[in-house]
């Protein structure tokens, strides 16, 4: 074969080595705040919920709250209990717009 013949010839196309992909862990939890979302069972181990909420400036913070342990009373049972709750956390200064989780967990109670 002559060196004429070979740069004629259509080289070899070398096959590309294909890199593998890391497949992204899920978190249980994980991932930015985009949007308000419900309240959820929360992905910490010390707190019993978490929600998206806005955080005033346009954009969306994660919030925690909750006592694992604990029973929600909701709109009825003890009385006393829910008292007391209400009057630790100081939950009448909590209004409307505000997403902190102290004001999270009055709306529970």
């Amino acid at each position: 074969m002559s060196w004429e013949e070979i740069l004629k010839k259509e080289p070899r196309r070398r096959k590309k080595a294909r890199k593998k992909r890391k497949k992204a862990k899920k978190k249980k939890g994980g991932g930015q705040c985009t949007r308000r979302t419900g309240k959820t069972s929360s992905s910490r181990a010390s707190k019993k919920y978490m929600a998206c909420v806005p955080n005033g400036k346009g954009g969306y913070k994660r919030v925690h709250w909750g006592d694992p342990n604990a029973k929600v009373t909701g709109k009825s049972g003890n009385t006393g209990r829910k008292r007391n709750f209400r009057a630790r956390h100081n939950c009448k200064s909590c209004k409307g717009g505000d997403y902190s989780a102290r004001c999270m967990a009055c709306r529970d109670w």
